[in-house]
C-alpha cells in the first residue's frame, strides 16, 4: 500500500509542479458542466498546462531537486519497472517482466562469475575458465559441443555442476545464451 501511495505521490508532485491553482480549479469544475462543455474545457485545461509548463522550464533551466540521480546513483531499474507496471497494460507488463528476469538473469551471471573467480584464487590448479567447468579447448580433455542442444555434465568439476543447480531452468537457458556469445577479453 505504502509502493502505490509513494508512486501516487511522485505523479501528484510533477503534475502539482506543473500546474497552478487556477487550472486545479478548472479540473474540480469539469464534472458538473455539461457534456459537451467538458470536452472543451478539458482541451482548455491541457492547453493551459502546456502553456505553463513551457514558460517554467524557460524559467528555470536548472534541474528540477528530486528529478535526476546523483552522479554516483546507479538508477535501479527493477524498481522502474515495477513503477511502470501499474500504468501499463497486459502486454506492456509482460515486457516489463522479461526485462526483471533477464536483469536478475544477470546478476546470478555476475554472482556466479565473481564465485568462479574465488573458486579460481582457492584451487588455482583447478580449470574453470570455460562455461560449465568444461576444459579449455586445445587441452584434449572431455570437450563439450557448443552445437548441441543438451547439457553436457562437467566431470572432474562438482562446484559448477552444483551451482547451475541453483539456477531455474530460464535462468539456465539464459546463462548458456550468455555464455554462446564471443567475449572480446577472452580473445588471444
Amino acid at each position: 500500500m505504502t509502493d502505490k501511495q509513494e508512486d501516487a505521490s511522485n505523479v501528484m508532485t510533477f503534475d502539482a509542479l506543473y500546474t497552478t491553482n487556477q487550472m486545479q480549479k478548472l479540473k474540480i469544475l469539469l464534472p458538473y458542466l455539461e457534456p459537451s462543455m467538458q470536452k472543451h474545457l478539458a482541451v482548455y485545461i491541457k492547453y493551459m498546462e502546456l502553456q505553463y509548463t513551457m514558460n517554467y522550464v524557460k524559467r528555470h533551466t536548472v534541474t528540477l531537486c528530486g528529478c535526476a540521480l546523483s552522479p554516483q546513483e546507479k538508477p535501479d531499474i527493477k524498481e522502474l519497472c515495477r513503477q511502470l507496471k501499474r500504468y501499463s497494460t497486459q502486454e506492456e507488463i509482460r515486457q516489463l517482466e522479461q526485462i526483471e528476469n533477464v536483469l536478475q538473469t544477470m546478476e546470478t551471471v555476475q554472482e556466479m562469475t565473481q564465485t568462479m573467480n574465488a573458486m579460481k584464487e582457492i584451487f588455482p590448479d583447478m580449470n574453470l575458465d570455460s562455461p560449465f567447468g568444461a576444459p579449455l579447448s586445445g587441452t584434449g580433455q572431455n570437450q563439450t559441443s557448443d552445437t548441441t542442444s543438451e547439457k553436457q555434465p562437467s566431470p572432474g568439476f562438482p562446484m559448477m555442476d552444483m551451482l547451475m543447480n541453483m539456477l531455474t531452468p530460464e535462468q539456465q537457458e539464459m546463462y548458456e545464451m550468455f555464455q554462446q556469445q564471443p567475449f572480446s577479453g577472452n580473445n588471444p
